[in-house]
């Protein structure tokens, strides 16, 4: 009986377990459901709710009357309005619904506030935005603005504000990853965006540390060997009489910080430049102007440019903008078309000071002691108590010395620059998206302070014109290419350049203009001294080449021009290579490689990848040792490098070159660049491809990388291969200690057809929207990648047949 009951119990357990199963099989099912609805509730609320709307009508706060947004296929917004406050309240509106967060983060550079949101990695660079000030150059030039420019610069803060009050709980993604939402945006907040640019486009200063720092260690001689300026590069360094820079190379840990501030906001310090050219209506096939511009800054997730189109009180201008920046900054009005790139010019002094030993609040000035001025910052940071950073200036600028630890026993440095006196640019820019023709245009660009641009022009009468604006500073001394004495009174600034005495040309018989960073005026000729340090020209050079080669040229010959990619200083570098010996059986095959070379660096070139790669190794083999890490860190990147190095080729003996001289080493830096790239693309040397090296991931800026794994892909775009490098005209830089990742390039382009408006071509580098899974979020990639436009629309009829979504603004 026993084992009967036992039996049966048994036979209970077994039919109760596949019962089991099935519970827990349900249970982990509805589990699984459970938490896939709960992410998908999560993605929805994070992700897709934050997303504009682009059609229908939305009723906001402070409008006076209705205003129409017309988005077309690429997604810009073309905006009317009846005045001007309605205008530009509706541009700030319309920008925060597509650049919420790269807003904010802009006006978090501008006022040295990122720690107070990513902690203590951005504190050095607070610091270092702080001591400079330009949220306190910003702040000096807001009661300088004139009655309509604050009006325009509030209507535009007020929409940003609009969009921001009614979505304080549907902000984009990176708001709710970090935990904060937004203060209201001011009129300040623009107006330190313009210096940040200034500052991005404005290296000198870091030039002359790394250039005293190099004659303290090799002398003024060598020094100015590494460091060529221009055609002359031999010139010597004229080294002020008793300074010492004895200690100075602690500055270049300053540079250091402003390199990662770049990388922080996806810049480059040594590969930012630009393009532009205009072509008189004789030289084009529709026998009108053609302008292009493809500004090279670095390269972000989303795009640095916002493209936009504006009508309406007394505007009627397209073309491209900062987010943060009401109007136009590149592009057209109705009756004419401009573009710019930087000048490359000297508008910042180091000055040497003299403190006090019994009072260090005191500086020495003409045998006197003056007063430092003095003031208190207070740094925020996520996570950790305030800091409070006590920022000292003299006449000359704020102390840089105490940005870091490094310099804080070095003699005290102060930064001279334009932008942070009285320079305002925003009057400039409105100005001038208004202007009728070259003379009303000239009188704009009068009140365009900084930073120093090239700018281009073109009219529907068939005009063509190139003016440099900007504050030059008139030296009673020197020549800006080393820090100078403060305390002697004999390196002062004395005024400024009078605008009418800045190159400028209006009609020039060679039928076009060009720029490319490069020194474009004579030195001889100039009548104010604008610099030494301009690209060595090799862009410039190439464009004026192409621009000759057809009599007439059409807007598909300036679009092949700008994703041309063939390297002049490429080709004599390589030159050298070819004639070397094939003694060595390992490099014989690479060398056969590069001698029939075209000098493309197009992303799917072998000898291109082999220069490259040799080049790299050479410049670390002559060069690290003998300077030291930390100066070759600073020294090696840029042009001014690699035209030292051409220019040491000619002298095979120069010291240089090490004992066994340039044929022994340029053959080991060929032999270490094929171990690199077996070692990195395999053993068959027909996937040493330059594109496979020399890629761009467009991670979201600036916490792309910071980001949990699983949302990374959501947030950023993708790596892409690409061909260029810095001397391109399709310019795409990388960073000689971290190769061969691009970090700058092609930031937009643009190809603008005064024969037809809505001709003309355009393309970003991402798209208009900066938030993930909006149609328009980096839609531009492919296109920017592979020398592709979208139309660049102008008149409401085009505006209409490419139409996506219309948005009716209504008063509330």
């Amino acid at each position: 009986m026993k084992q009967t009951i036992s039996s049966r119990a048994s036979q209970t357990r077994e039919r109760r377990k596949p019962r089991r199963l099935r519970l827990f099989l349900m249970f982990l099912a509805g589990l699984v459901l459970l938490v896939l609805e709960l992410i998908g509730v999560a993605f929805f609320w994070l992700v897709i709710r934050p997303l504009p709307q682009t059609d229908g009508t939305v009723e906001i706060s402070g409008l006076s009357g209705e205003v129409k947004v017309v988005r077309d296929k690429a997604g810009v917004p073309h905006i009317s309005a009846s005045n001007v406050a309605d205008l530009f309240m509706a541009q700030g509106y319309v920008t925060a619904q597509d650049r919420m967060w790269q807003l904010e983060f802009n006006r978090r550079v501008g006022a040295g506030r990122l720690s107070e949101v990513l902690g203590e990695a951005a504190i050095e660079q607070d610091r270092f935005l702080r001591t400079i000030g330009l949220r306190r150059a910003a702040e000096s030039e807001l009661a300088g603005l004139s009655g309509e420019e604050k009006l325009i610069l509030e209507s535009y803060a007020r929409g940003i504000n609009a969009f921001m009050e009614t979505h304080r709980d549907n902000l984009p993604i990176e708001f709710s990853l970090l935990g904060f939402k937004p203060e209201p945006w001011t009129v300040l907040d623009t107006l330190s965006w313009g210096k940040v640019m200034a500052f991005d486009l404005g290296d000198n200063y870091g030039r002359e540390i790394t250039r005293a720092a190099l004659v303290e260690k090799v002398g003024a001689a060598e020094a100015a060997r590494l460091m060529p300026t221009g055609s002359a590069p031999t010139t010597p360094l004229i080294v002020p009489p008793n300074v010492s820079y004895k200690g100075i190379e602690g500055g270049l840990a300053l540079a250091s910080i402003q390199a990662d501030l770049h990388a922080l906001v996806g810049q480059d310090l040594d590969g930012r430049g630009s393009n532009n050219w205009v072509v008189a209506g004789a030289k084009t096939t529709t026998g009108k102007p053609m302008l292009a511009n493809d500004p090279h800054l670095g390269l972000r997730n989303p795009s640095v440019w916002y493209e936009v189109s504006l009508q309406g009180g007394g505007f009627n201008v397209a073309g491209v903008t900062f987010p943060g920046v009401p109007g136009v900054v590149i592009g057209h009005n109705e009756r004419i078309a401009w573009g710019v790139t930087n000048v490359s010019g000297d508008t910042q002094d180091l000055y040497l000071e003299k403190l006090n030993p019994a009072n260090p609040d005191q500086y020495e000035f003409k045998g006197e002691w003056q007063p430092l001025q003095i003031t208190s910052e207070e740094i925020k940071i996520s996570g950790k108590p305030s800091e409070t950073l006590r920022v000292r200036q003299t006449r000359h600028g704020p102390i840089l010395n105490d940005v870091t630890d490094s310099l804080k026993n070095s003699q005290p440095m102060a930064l001279r620059w334009v932008a942070l006196g009285d320079a305002p640019l925003i009057g400039s820019v409105l100005q001038y998206n208004r202007a009728q023709n070259w003379t009303a245009f000239r009188q704009a660009l009068r009140g365009f302070n900084t930073p120093a641009q090239n700018f281009v022009y073109a009219d529907l009468d068939g005009n063509i014109g190139y003016q440099i604006p900007g504050l030059w500073p008139l030296r009673a001394k020197g020549d800006g290419l080393l820090p100078v004495p403060g305390w002697t009174g004999e390196y002062e600034w004395t005024g400024f350049a009078n605008f009418d005495d800045l190159p400028s040309v209006y009609n020039p018989a060679a039928g076009f203009v060009a720029t490319a960073n490069n020194r474009n005026v004579a030195q001889s000729a100039e009548k104010v001294y604008l610099g030494q340090e301009y690209d060595p020209g090799w862009r410039a050079q190439r464009i004026t080449d192409l621009l000759k080669a057809k009599e007439k040229l059409s807007l598909a010959d300036l679009g092949a021009i700008q994703a041309d990619v063939l390297s002049i200083p490429g080709k004599e570098f390589v030159g050298y290579l070819a004639n070397l010996p094939n003694s060595d059986g390992k490099i014989a095959p690479a060398l056969a490689r590069l001698r029939d070379w075209d000098g493309r660096l197009t992303a799917d070139s072998v000898p291109g990848a082999i220069y490259k790669a040799t080049y790299v190794k050479l410049v670390e083999n002559m060069f690290k040792e003998r300077l030291g890490q930390d100066l070759y860190e600073r020294y090696a990147n840029g042009n001014m490098t690699l035209l030292a190095v051409l220019t040491l080729l000619k002298d095979p003996s120069n010291s240089w070159w090490g004992a066994a001289g340039r044929d022994v080493l340029l053959q080991k830096s060929v032999g270490q660049a094929v171990d690199f790239l077996s070692g990195k693309l395999g053993s068959n040397e027909a996937d040493w491809k330059w594109g496979k090296l020399h890629t761009m991931s467009f991670t979201q800026t600036p916490i792309g990388k910071g980001v949990p794994g699983p949302l990374q892909p959501l947030i950023n775009l993708k790596t892409v291969e690409n061909g260029g490098d810095g001397t391109t005209v399709a310019a795409a830089s990388f960073d000689l200690l971290n190769p061969f990742a691009q970090t700058t390039g092609v930031s937009f382009r643009g190809l603008m057809n005064l024969a037809d408006w809505d001709a003309s071509l355009i393309v970003n580098s991402g798209g208009q929207s900066g938030q993930p899974f909006n149609k328009h979020y980096g839609d531009n990639l492919d296109d920017w990648l592979n020398g592709r436009y979208h139309p660049f629309l102008f008149s409401p009829a085009a505006v209409e047949r490419e139409k996506e979504a219309t948005l009716t603004l209504r008063p509330k």
